[in-house]
């Protein structure tokens, strides 16, 4: 794959193998992250059908803004540059891929949304409490800060 040069990228990122084989607990277990939220299950945020029992490589970055910004701008911006966001999943292998990351600040999955209770719209979140690293979830409506970091997967032609 080409090295990809555009401001909005962190240095983190390249190929990372996405095993749809395994359960969500597997992923879990695999990618050493704890679960900060009960309602990050199977069925709140599950696998696309076509994807179940398949082993994929996909290129991942993860894109920085350094704005505050709405979801919906960012996966515009991802778009434009030929991403698209990433699912919790493929969040998942990146944890596994990257052990080091996050630092300071979360990454975010856009590509999965669970809707909890009429409107409000949650996405994985993956962010570090100390010495332990965590998915959780996040508002999808919400202003990211500047800090946020929002992985994502180049799209195939």
């Amino acid at each position: 794959m080409e090295n990809i040069k555009n401001e909005v990228f962190d240095n983190a990122g390249g190929i990372v193998l996405v095993d749809y084989t395994k359960t969500l607990e597997q992923a879990f277990g695999d990618s050493k992250c704890c679960r900060s939220d009960n309602d990050i299950t199977a069925k709140n945020f599950p696998i696309s059908p076509e994807m179940i029992g398949k082993i994929v490589e996909v290129y991942m970055k993860l894109f920085h803004f350094n704005c505050e910004m709405r979801s919906d701008l960012a996966i515009s911006r991802m778009d434009k540059d030929g991403f698209r966001p990433a699912t919790l999943f493929e969040q998942l292998a990146f944890a596994k891929a990257h052990p080091g990351r996050p630092k300071q600040y979360p990454i975010f999955a856009l590509g999965s949304i669970w809707f909890f209770y009429l409107s409000f719209r949650c996405v994985p979140c993956l962010a570090r409490h100390g010495v332990k690293r965590e998915i959780g979830t996040s508002q999808f409506d919400a202003y990211w800060k500047a800090p946020c970091r929002f992985l994502a997967v180049r799209k195939v032609s």
